[in-house]
């Protein structure tokens, strides 16, 4: 009797049209996803390889800075020097993850420029802020991506294939009729849950497939076992996911009596469950956990840096000349604000990962943002990776600081030899300028052997044991919306009036 119920449910949206929008939808809007995705994957890819050449460094704001070296690690080419203006040197990519054709999640930090050369003098820090150019529009129109179209479309599909599943038989008088037979309340709800899934999950299943075969193809792309395993997980996620809002679907379609009534209360779910918890979550957490601005986390690194440099120009202590916009520079403290500037960093980390905690928390108040978390963890674009970059980053950062803080040393010790009166009046202008030209050149050199090291290595990314592990709590929640919508389901159709 239930697949009865099923055939008829599936012959009805057929003769509604709803399948054949279903398929349009899907077909286009998958297969341009992945083939954008593949596009994107190859110029993200291409960045990645060239950012690990280690001959070429590249400065951005505030002046350009373009250093080519031979292969006896001198200078060679065409180069624009301007040591004090020296900013952001290069970025330290992951390599980009396969499957943020997919679902592009946090794909974008994935890339961290490291300072050496900036307002506190010669040393390495971490620029936590994104710098790579991108389209600015992306900015107010994201690409769609698969995580975008299954979280969005296929749930509001899947209201359109049940807002009307219950309430519509009773408008029509044919609920009476079937529940005067032998079916009872519980077959009617499997049968059109059956039928009315079949009908949407098809068109999902046959765009996925056609979608994953381009991806198959994709010469850039070349996925091993667990990548589709990843891929297969993240498809059944996905038909879990529509299978909770057809539940929901199904609930209201027994509680109101009126079709026009059911699809205006799914609308408002819809739009509570998908658009506002998952987007206000992160909201919420920055009023209930507030924490300082980026732009005032610098301000206050170059007030304290500023004061110790200040305490040490008072006691005397020997200074090897000023920057532009930070003052004079005295090496005997640079430990210190390094040391200061670090316990800023961890201070404002702290609250930012208390924020990140409680929006994860909200978040997850949604279907939505269960399956979000789930879909980025298993593309490796998600949250927890995220971190584990940041974490990995800054071990080589700190293996950079060391390194660089030889280099500043041996620089500072050549500096402090060229500013001496002495020294000065008994040199030409010219072997002078050749003296400072010299020990940027030594310092250059020094700071590419320096990156050759840190550019081999790579970063490692979750296995899909961990990251099963790390999406457990997600995918429970996802089991618990099923069997809360399930039994909210079957109590309104227990209840629900047959006459219209």
């Amino acid at each position: 009797m239930i697949w009865l119920i099923a055939k008829k449910e599936i012959y009805d949206n057929w003769q509604s049209h709803k399948i054949t929008l279903a398929f349009a939808l899907c077909l286009i809007l998958l297969t341009m996803s992945v083939w954008l995705g593949m596009r994107d994957y190859s110029e993200r890819l291409l960045g990645y390889n060239l950012s690990r050449n280690p001959d070429i460094l590249y400065s951005g704001d505030p002046l350009a800075l373009y250093l080519s070296f031979n292969e006896d690690g001198t200078l060679s080419g065409p180069n624009h020097i301007l040591g004090g203006d020296v900013g952001e040197i290069i970025g330290i990519y992951r390599r980009p993850a396969e499957l943020s054709t997919l679902v592009r999640g946090l794909e974008d930090r994935f890339n961290t420029p490291v300072q050496l050369l900036g307002k506190f003098g010669l040393q390495s820090t971490i620029n936590t802020g994104n710098t790579l150019e991108r389209n600015k529009l992306f900015a107010l129109f994201s690409p769609p991506d698969f995580l975008f179209i299954s979280k969005v479309l296929l749930s509001l599909l899947t209201i359109l294939f049940a807002f009307d599943a219950i309430a519509g038989e009773r408008e029509r008088g044919t609920l009476q009729l079937m529940l005067a037979n032998t079916v009872s309340r519980g077959q009617l709800l499997m049968g059109k849950f059956l039928g009315g899934y079949l009908s949407i999950a098809t068109p999902f299943l046959s765009a996925a497939l056609i979608a994953l075969l381009l991806l198959a193809l994709s010469p850039s792309i070349a996925l091993n076992g667990e990548g589709w395993f990843r891929i297969l997980f993240l498809l059944l996620t996905g038909l879990w996911y529509i299978g909770v809002f057809f539940f929901i679907g199904l609930s209201i379609s027994a509680m109101a009596r009126w079709a026009a009534t059911s699809v205006l209360m799914l609308l408002a779910v819809w739009t509570i469950l998908v658009l506002v918890i998952p987007n206000v979550g992160w909201l919420v957490a920055k009023q209930v956990v507030p924490a300082p601005s980026q732009q005032q986390i610098d301000t206050e690194k170059l007030q304290k840096a500023r004061e110790i440099e200040d305490e040490a120009h008072r006691k005397g202590i020997a200074e090897i000349g000023s920057a532009p916009g930070y003052g004079t520079i005295h090496p005997e403290v640079q430990p210190q604000i390094r040391e200061t500037l670090k316990e800023i960093d961890e201070r404002y980390t702290l609250l930012k990962q208390k924020q990140l905690a409680l929006s994860q928390i909200l978040t997850r108040l949604s279907p939505a943002g269960s399956y979000a978390h789930v879909a980025a963890g298993l593309a490796q674009t998600g949250i927890e990776d995220e971190k584990r970059y940041q974490l990995q980053l800054k071990q080589r950062a700190s293996q950079l600081h060391d390194s660089v803080g030889s280099v500043s040393s041996s620089v500072m010790s050549l500096a402090a030899k060229l500013q001496s009166p002495t020294y000065i009046a008994s040199v030409s202008p010219y072997v002078y300028r050749n003296e400072w030209n010299k020990i940027l050149g030594q310092t250059l050199r020094a700071l590419k052997t320096q990156f050759t090291d840190l550019l081999s290595s790579t970063f490692e990314k979750f296995s899909l044991s961990e990251t099963l592990q790390m999406i457990w709590l997600d995918l429970l929640l996802l089991v618990l919306w099923m069997g809360v919508n399930f039994g909210f389901a079957l109590a309104a159709t227990a209840k629900c009036e047959v006459r219209p």
